[in-house]
C-alpha cells in the first residue's frame, strides 16, 4: 500500500496553487456558513421573525402585569411593522455608523421598533452636532469617540 506525502501548510512543501485551493475553499465554507454576518449598513435592512419577538415580549408582559393588560400580539405585530416600513423607507438617510451600531440581529431579540428608535436617535445626535459645529467636516461618531 502506498502512503501519501504529508504536508505541511506553513511549508515550502505547499505550493502557491494549493494554498489559493485552500483560501478559496475557506472564503467559500464562511460565506456559505454565516450569512448573516454581512454588515446591515451595506444589505439593506434585514427580515427578522417579529412573531417570535412579540410573542416573547407578551408573555413577559402577562408574567409582570398579568393577563388583563392591553398589549396584545396583534398590536405588537402592527407596530413591529409600521417600524419596518420607516426603516426600510428612510434607509439611505440614516448615518451609516448608526445603522451599524443599531441593527442587531442577534445581540437580543430583534424589534424594528427599538431599531427606528436607536436609528432616529442617531440621527438628531449628528443633527444636533453639525448644527453646534457647521465647520466640522469630521463630525464626531454617535458613540462618543470623536475628536474633542
Amino acid at each position: 500500500m502506498k502512503q501519501k506525502p504529508s504536508v505541511t501548510l506553513g511549508g515550502r512543501a505547499v505550493s502557491w496553487i494549493t494554498k489559493g485551493k485552500l483560501l478559496a475553499t475557506s472564503l467559500f465554507c464562511l460565506i456559505v456558513a454565516a450569512p448573516g454576518v454581512a454588515s446591515a449598513a451595506s444589505s439593506g435592512v434585514p427580515t427578522v421573525d417579529i412573531a417570535t419577538t412579540c410573542r416573547e415580549s407578551q408573555k413577559a408582559i402577562v408574567s409582570i402585569f398579568g393577563p388583563d393588560t392591553q398589549q396584545t400580539l396583534g398590536n405588537c405585530l402592527k407596530q413591529e411593522n409600521e417600524a419596518r416600513e420607516q426603516i426600510v423607507k428612510n434607509w439611505l438617510d440614516f448615518p451609516a455608523g448608526g445603522r451599524q451600531r443599531c441593527i442587531n440581529t442577534t445581540g437580543y431579540m430583534p424589534s424594528y421598533v427599538e431599531w427606528l428608535t436607536c436609528l432616529e436617535m442617531e440621527q438628531q445626535v449628528l443633527e444636533l452636532r453639525k448644527r453646534s459645529n457647521p465647520a466640522a467636516t469630521n463630525p464626531a461618531t454617535t458613540d462618543g469617540r470623536g475628536k474633542r
